[in-house]
């Protein structure tokens, strides 16, 4: 088979057209390959390139590269543009940021291109918030659609309409859209059901409330006193701290605890994680349709420990936030953007998150999409302004020279230090964290790798990291949680694909008919499945945090007690304890360790572990936590984990005076 002498680029033929709010751009490639065909769609340009074998008359072929960048007259909104790709053409709709005609699509001083045509059927002021209207039949005027020949009960359905469109213009106003508020508002239900943290997250947490609440008072931060086993660096608390701080203050001056702090810190934490999510939708959106950008939100929703981690003051949660807008570049193939972002996270939060940027790399550089060079020096610019700033800042705040991430690498890594904390087979992330991750995400991400082979490389990647980082002992769901966004990017694809490949409801065909009901009805199933393992994870979940429970219980039973000190056993500072919790005076608080029992009897009350016993105290309240599920009522059994103890009427000793405490 001969070849035709190729001719370089080829410019397509594309026409456009206007609405108030939008502008449509259709580009026509005859034969398009979703897996050849690239859109990148920026505030003011698009570029698009093709590529395709072009078949003639006697089996000759040539290969065609088309290309087509558009520098447009006025900014649009990235976040809300889409394009949709079809046999035969690709249709862009941009979302204009104001509602002005434009007089041409390019920018004035773009000379207009020959293979430029008018659209005709997007012409005028009205939008159609229809996702094809190609495929929408047309209406015709009617004198009865008058609204003043209607009496005013003649259209039920017009006011909650009305009410709709506000509420969209105004989400549309803050650039946000109604796809993405369900993350978020699960992300909050999941704050307020389970509010408290556990010792993994207590270093981050006791940072930001002693950056809130003792400002440039070094000497009165918890990290001083109970350092941790290996340290950590302030800077995610630091930007939490003070994203939080003015949304804190004003509640206080009306009298509320710093309970609500806490809670408002998690909030802000789940909202920036959210942020960060909703970049990798609206990434899905551009590259795989509006379709998979809903099923994208759909799968994140109906699963439990991403939304969950979202909020909680762990290395992973910030690492995870620059993993998630790395992940958005990536589907942009901005391939600058997402090392930068990896990058930072490497030095600043998680270490082992090199285990991914070195695949995608690997990727970048086989697929031509940068050099070597640029690829070096921009990992080591990155590098060095990341590891000057965490030392600079973390040094000042642990009154020593450090780099916080380098310590913990050498710890875990080098010295196998996270070994003593447990250890789990190779497969352990793959038959465990990844089924439990993902639900029913896991199963569709595989399906991708034969129902759109453009996200495979969502798929492959993420896995490879996942396999290599498996050789470390030391296993938890939370340390592979990294990769759960572009695993559902391409379960999101899949979804959509296989909900386009069923047939339609309106069938002629009984049994095609029957195969749709079928499908979707296993579609749904499936998903409901997944939603309500995730209201079994988040009941278990809520049973987890006992020393919390505990401390608010002492509170309200000993509201009125005479100066209360209280000591906060290993148990109940590992299960939800923090300073966000505690009182005002007169009530204080120590976390002083390894105490005889004589030493206790400084104290007013004890939070200690279930089964203690200390002479001079007795029993004030009892609070149980999770232990395990069982196939009869109560599902999720439960035992005593926490005691309160009160002291016996006697005076405790005056050395409470002078002892080490917690003071406000």
């Amino acid at each position: 088979m001969t070849s035709l002498q190729g001719e370089g680029e080829w410019c397509p033929i594309y026409k456009w057209g206007q609405k108030a709010r939008t502008v449509y751009v259709t580009i026509f490639v005859p034969c398009l390959d979703e897996e050849r065909v690239s859109v990148s769609i920026s505030s003011k340009a698009i570029e698009f390139r093709a590529f395709r074998i072009a078949s003639f008359a006697g089996g000759k072929t040539a290969e065609r590269n088309y290309r087509l960048s558009l520098q447009l007259r006025e900014p649009i909104s990235q976040a809300s543009s889409n394009y949709f790709l079809r046999h035969d053409h690709v249709r862009l709709e941009l979302a204009k940021l104001t509602p002005q005609s434009w007089r041409s699509l390019q920018a004035a001083h773009v000379p207009r291109n020959p293979n430029e045509r008018p659209d005709f059927d997007h012409m005028g002021d009205d939008d159609d918030d229809d996702e094809d209207e190609d495929d929408r039949p047309s209406r015709l005027p009617s004198s009865r659609s008058n609204s003043a020949c209607r009496s005013p009960g003649s259209r039920p359905g017009r006011g909650v309409s009305v009410s709709l469109r506000i509420f969209s213009d105004a989400l549309k106003a803050i650039g946000m859209q109604a796809w993405d508020l369900p993350p978020i508002a699960i992300c909050f239900v999941y704050v307020l059901l389970c509010p408290f943290s556990k010792v993994e997250e207590s270093f981050n947490l006791q940072a930001t409330h002693d950056l809130m609440y003792h400002g440039l008072s070094f000497a009165s931060y918890d990290h001083h006193e109970f350092p941790g086993v290996v340290p950590r660096t302030f800077l995610g608390a630091l930007v939490v701290s003070l994203l939080s701080a003015p949304m804190v203050k004003p509640p206080e001056l009306l009298g509320a605890s710093k309970y609500t702090a806490q809670l408002t810190v998690r909030c802000v934490l789940g909202l920036l994680s959210c942020a960060a999510l909703l970049k990798v939708q609206r990434a899905t959106r551009r590259q795989f349709g509006a379709n998979a950008a809903r099923a994208f939100v759909l799968l994140t929703c109906v699963q439990f420990h991403w939304l969950f981690y979202a909020s909680r003051t762990l290395p992973n949660t910030f690492g995870g936030i620059l993993c998630s807008l790395a992940t958005a570049c990536w589907l942009d193939a901005d391939v600058t953007g997402a090392v930068r972002l990896l990058t930072v996270a490497v030095v600043i939060f998680r270490f082992e998150l090199l285990l991914l940027l070195g695949p995608l790399c690997v990727l970048f550089l086989a697929r031509g999409q940068i050099g070597i060079a640029p690829l070096i020096l921009n990992g080591i610019a990155t590098g060095v302004l990341s590891l000057l700033l965490t030392v600079l800042v973390d040094s000042m705040l642990w009154r020593r020279p450090l780099w916080p991430e380098g310590a913990v690498f050498y710890a875990n890594t080098v010295l196998n230090m996270s070994a003593e904390y447990g250890a789990s087979p190779f497969y352990w992330y793959f038959t465990s964290a990844l089924p439990r991750a993902l639900l029913i995400g896991l199963p569709l991400a595989a399906a991708s790798l034969y129902l759109v082979p453009r996200a495979r490389q969502f798929v492959l990647v993420p896995l490879a990291f996942v396999a290599v980082y498996s050789l470390l002992p030391h296993k938890e769901l939370r340390f592979v949680l990294y990769v759960v966004p572009p695993l559902n990017v391409a379960a999101a694809a899949a979804l959509a694909r296989l909900h386009v490949q069923l047939p339609s409801l309106k069938a002629k065909a009984s049994t095609s008919r029957v195969s749709a009901v079928l499908g979707r009805a296993l579609l749904c199933a499936a998903l409901l499945a997944s939603f309500l393992l995730s209201m079994g994870f988040l009941r278990a979940a809520s049973l987890n945090y006992p020393g919390a429970h505990a401390l608010l219980a002492l509170h309200r039973l000993e509201a009125k007690a005479p100066k209360p000190y209280v000591h906060i056993g290993v148990d109940a500072a590992m299960s939800g304890v923090s300073r966000f919790l505690e009182q005002p005076r007169p009530w204080r608080y120590s976390k002083e360790e390894g105490l005889d029992a004589s030493e206790y009897g400084r104290f007013s009350h004890l939070l200690t572990h279930a089964s203690a016993t200390v002479p001079g105290f007795v029993e004030l309240h009892t609070e149980v936590g999770f232990v395990g599920l069982s196939i009869s009522p109560p599902f999720f059994r439960t035992e005593p984990k926490v005691k309160v103890l009160k002291r016996k009427r006697e005076r405790y000793s005056a050395a409470a005076e002078t002892s080490r405490d917690f003071n406000f």
